[in-house]
């Protein structure tokens, strides 16, 4: 892949995420950008054969390492992972009665994500979903958000 192509892969993604994490609240350093800042922060790398990396490192050391050569897919990975840190902030300041956190968590990322492309929020629960095996935490992950009218 030519250095141009490179260029403006990486600017489309940067483009799509200044464009769309605004809609589900999020900027800024809660969304990936294209430098390793350590800490378990993920980045992306645009790859010399076009490749898209999605790493991170905590500690000089590998903790995330997916690989597409899809931009939608990165896109949706970083955006799962940026909703689910935020949803996890917001869900602590606001606590629903009697439900639990996590709960509480699952459907704020399910409505951010929802906000930017229900599909997303779909494959969201799904893989939740598929990660549980106890039918009784199973049955606590909420429905999707409605959709639009």
């Amino acid at each position: 892949m030519s250095e141009e192509d490179r260029s403006r892969l990486r600017r489309y993604l940067e483009g799509r995420l200044a464009e769309l994490g605004p809609l589900a609240g999020l900027a800024g350093e809660r969304l990936p950008g294209f430098v390793d800042r350590d800490g378990a922060y993920p980045f992306i790398e645009v790859a010399a054969d076009g490749e898209l990396r999605y790493l991170a490192y905590e500690r000089g050391e590998k903790v995330l390492d997916l690989r597409t050569r899809d931009p939608e897919e990165l896109l949706y990975w970083a955006f799962r992972d940026a909703t689910f840190e935020a949803a996890g902030v917001w869900a602590r300041r606001h606590p629903r009665g009697g439900e639990p956190f996590r709960v509480t968590l699952w459907r704020r990322q399910f409505s951010m994500l929802h906000a930017l492309r229900p599909g997303w929020a779909r494959r969201r629960r799904d893989e939740l979903v598929a990660s549980l095996r106890d039918p009784a935490h199973i049955r606590l992950v909420p429905a999707l958000p409605p959709p639009p009218q």
